[in-house]
């Protein structure tokens, strides 16, 4: 945590109270709350790859009242909310209800240096090469027609989440799991009926032409299920059965076609499935050998065996992608490229633009800068964000809940793992180990001037590992012979957030309080979104909806939550760059709330 200052800037008395929130630093600065609109991107490839025409921004008309996951609560000081009326553009209000635009915060001259807006600038600083992000386009009032339109559409995309899963159920032959989805989707369709009988900027007709357009795009949408439902239970799940067998064998024959390095892992990974159903994958005289999943005779098949079915096929999907994308690998057929024609990020220049930048003048906030930037380049782990981490831990029910990761495709590019790109070029490899022991050196030495001030001494140190640091990065610009930074693999992380026996609605909301990765660090009360300060996400939440753009999503009956990045071979092959933490905040339906520290290891192949 930052020592307290006698002439702290506001970013860092935000910093301590509004990342960390334990409400005893800074105690007699009143704090007030005010509501902001987000703004969130649609495709979510629009955070990577943005293009004016081709990405909307589906909050931009957004009401909190039927749009909440389009707006955020933050807690101020007092006086920054009040120089928001004078100078913000985008306040709005209705009713009851009054809010600012997102761009008034980020926009307002004393919170340009707040640590969680400027470590967004420093990412983009250092990889905007090769991330094209969002620009802020500032705040535009919608008028009533945009409101009627983007409401419309914020209902079919609703509708669309809710009816996925259960379209999917009857598609795989998910019984148990399609009753108590049907049942979800019939009360949600209820509340979206009564949203529109509330809207103010429709009329009658128009309130009726869209409840007659959800009752038409339902009947499209769950065709698969309804056709489920006129089989008997007994005939649906012997389907079920033989349709998982099906994906078994096409598992066993991806696998069957990997080099033999690559089958081992699959078949050591492939007891992930034994808890739930063991079907014995393993090498035999024939390639891949494994028994048939059946039904049991001694247990009812709904709804525990089928339930047990369910997680199993959840490892099954897992499984069944990281064994397709590695059929299509670079395996000692790497075309080689002179370093004159790869793109690299300038890690000398970005780092030591920050040490002239302190030492022309040492403010904390110079401080910062020049730590947060070794953090980014260097290191998967922001210092500060482990202080938020440290603090979020003590309050958790739940620490070290393990996830499991799996590789999937990106698109139809080969991947180049880890294994291939440390024999390629062994002395990037070495590069990247040192670089990562020396960041790590150098930021405990900025921990201490962080915490104790500034010594010549320190300072000293701190400079020679700079240099050394410099040393490398301008080894790297000669001998780099791999597009180390191009996106070639999703990865994604699976976590099982209670053990239950049995599909269940008990808990009801999940909320993300914290995530780091890649030398970032996201918490709610942070003004940017998870997207923004994460562009790599390619998805994040559970089967009932998305924890973008707010971090806030419902709980689904399988439990679990999933996160997918897209990664490069820099980045999914750095030894910093191993593990991932996050904590989330469970409140059940009685407002029990329960928190959850969450990590995970990449496997690294």
């Amino acid at each position: 945590m930052l020592k307290k200052q006698s002439k702290s800037r506001l970013q860092l008395k935000i910093l301590t109270i509004g990342l960390l929130n334990l409400g005893v630093a800074y105690a007699q600065e009143p704090m007030c709350s005010a509501s902001f609109q987000l703004v969130n991107y649609s495709p979510q490839k629009c955070y990577s790859e943005f293009s004016e025409s081709d990405c909307t921004d589906v909050c931009a008309a957004a009401d909190p009242e039927y749009s909440p996951q389009c707006f955020k609560s933050l807690d101020l000081p007092c006086d920054v909310i009040s120089g928001l009326h004078s100078t913000g553009k985008g306040f709005q209000s209705r009713d009851d209800y009054s809010w600012f635009h997102v761009s008034d915060l980020l926009t307002y001259p004393e919170l340009i240096s707040e640590l969680h807006i400027f470590q967004q600038e420093l990412f983009d600083e250092l990889y905007g090469e090769f991330v094209n992000k969002p620009k802020y386009f500032g705040f535009s009032p919608a008028s009533d027609e945009f409101r009627r339109v983007n409401f419309r559409l914020d209902v079919l995309t609703k509708l669309d989440s809710l009816a996925a899963p259960l379209r999917f159920a009857g598609l795989y032959r998910r019984y148990s799991l399609g009753l108590l989805l049907e049942e979800q989707l019939n009360r949600s369709i209820i509340d979206i009926k009564f949203n529109i009988d509330k809207y103010p900027y429709f009329d009658t007709a128009q309130r009726q032409s869209l409840k007659a357009e959800i009752d038409s795009v339902l009947t499209v949408k769950l065709r698969y299920w309804d056709l489920l439902k006129r089989y008997t239970p007994d005939q649906i799940a012997s389907s079920r059965v033989g349709h998982l067998n099906r994906r078994v064998r096409t598992l066993s024959r991806l696998i069957n076609t990997l080099p033999l390095a690559l089958q081992d892992k699959m078949l050591e990974k492939s007891q992930l499935l034994t808890p739930h159903i063991d079907i014995e994958l393993k090498k035999c005289d024939t390639g891949i050998c494994y028994t048939k999943i059946t039904a049991p005779e001694a247990m009812p098949f709904y709804p525990e065996f089928d339930y047990r079915l369910l997680k199993f096929e959840q490892v099954l999907t897992a499984l069944n992608n990281e064994a397709s994308a590695l059929t299509n690998i670079y395996n000692d057929n790497y075309q080689v490229i002179e370093p004159r024609l790869l793109r690299q990020p300038d890690f000398a220049g970005f780092v030591s633009s920050k040490l002239v930048d302190y030492k022309a003048l040492r403010s904390q906030a110079n401080l910062e800068r020049l730590a947060t930037a070794i953090d980014i380049a260097y290191l998967s782990k922001n210092q500060t964000g482990k202080a938020v981490l440290a603090a979020l831990t003590e309050r958790s029910d739940v620490t070290g809940n393990m996830g499991v990761t799996s590789l999937s495709a990106f698109g139809t590019q080969p991947i180049l793992l880890c294994q291939e790109f440390r024999k390629i070029n062994p002395e990037m490899a070495a590069i990247q180990d040192e670089g990562f022991t020396l960041a790590t050196e150098a930021r405990s030495l900025l921990s201490l001037m962080i915490r104790d001030g500034y010594t010549a001494e320190l300072l000293t140190q701190l400079e020679t590992i700079i240099a050394r640091l410099n040393q490398l990065a301008a080894r790297s610009q000669v001998i780099s012979n791999v597009e180390m930074f191009d996106k070639d693999r999703l990865v994604t992380i699976d976590w099982d957030l209670f053990e239950a026996s049995a599909l269940t609605h008990s808990r009801e909301f999940i909320e993300l309080e914290y995530l780091e990765y890649n030398g970032m660090f996201w918490t709610p009360n942070m003004s940017r979104t998870l997207s923004e300060i994460f562009p790599s996400i390619y998805h994040a939440g559970t089967m009932s909806g998305s924890l973008l753009p707010s971090g806030v999503t419902a709980n689904s009956q399988l439990n679990n939550l999933q996160i997918t990045f897209s990664q490069s071979a820099f980045h999914a092959c750095s030894a910093n760059n191993a593990t991932i933490n996050a904590v989330v905040k469970v409140t059940d339906g009685q407002g029990t709330v329960s928190r959850q520290v969450l990590t995970a290891n990449f496997d690294q192949l």
